[in-house]
């Protein structure tokens, strides 16, 4: 039995790193607990039936009792050690952020994952609020990331206004229809006026996590720069995305594309 005894960073990245340690465990006949996952089932109560586990302290005391090291995936492009060592050394509890399945492994089991991950909320306010396109309209969601990504990298992914609203228009100039324009941030500051003079049909979806993660889903296409956030949204949703890494880069058409479990 394979245990992730601690998640990796926040939610994105929780079901991310999730993803990549199940299919892996599925296609080699392993079981696998991630007790953690127990405070998504109120929002997703599908996962519930899957036998992850319900009691992380139940976890942690059979962790201490095991007298086992916890085997840790702190070392990228290691993925063949890993393998191979879930494979012989078990049970084992883990932790970390660089375990990767292949895209061909995850996408065998992503009919599994969009039941598992079915919002349990009723999607139909915010398909009424925000999805409609009466005329045919394209929905982009357009994921602006501030906060932490002024720090983070030294501000590699933190863009300014600007640039968002070049990389939207060059969008709309190779799509060549009318658009909906869905923005997702998390800068509550954002002078979303800008936005609708250049565009016209603008939105902020300031709702919860998992609300967003819906929305960005059901959209046409997801632009932005590089965010785990819009990642899982494109992977749950089958919906083509595309990262932006410099301000001076262009969009193209031929760059987006479905995640299947990773990104690059």
């Amino acid at each position: 039995m394979i245990t992730l005894s601690r998640q990796y960073g926040q939610t994105s990245n929780n079901f991310i790193q999730h993803i990549h340690i199940d299919a892996f465990c599925r296609a080699n006949g392993l079981k696998f607990r991630n007790p953690r996952m127990s405070k998504y089932y109120k929002t997703y109560p599908n996962l519930r039936t899957a036998g992850y586990g319900d009691s992380v302290l139940g976890m942690k005391i059979r962790k201490a009792l095991s007298f086992k090291p916890i085997y840790r995936f702190d070392i990228e492009h290691n993925q063949e050690v890993y393998d191979r060592d879930l494979l012989a050394k078990q049970p084992m509890y883990c932790e970390g952020w660089f375990f990767r399945s292949p895209d061909e492994v995850i996408s065998r089991y992503i009919p599994i994952y969009k039941t598992l991950f079915q919002p349990g909320f009723d999607t139909r306010p915010l398909d009424e609020k925000y999805l409609q396109a009466p005329n045919g309209e394209v929905r982009i969601a357009v994921h602006i990331r501030r906060g932490d990504y002024k720090e983070w990298l030294d501000g590699m992914y933190y863009f300014e206004d600007d640039v968002y609203i070049d990389k939207i228009r060059q969008l709309l100039t190779l799509l060549g229809k009318p658009a909906k324009i869905i923005i997702f941030t998390n800068d509550a500051q954002l002078d979303l006026a800008v936005y609708q003079e250049a565009f016209g049909d603008v939105v902020v979806s300031g709702n919860s996590v998992a609300e967003d993660h819906y929305l960005m889903s059901q959209c046409d296409y997801i632009l932005g720069p590089f965010s785990t956030f819009s990642l899982w949204a494109s992977f749950i949703g089958e919906t083509k995305f595309h990262h932006f890494f410099r301000k001076d880069e262009a969009i193209s058409l031929e760059r987006f594309r479905v995640c299947r479990g990773n990104w690059w």
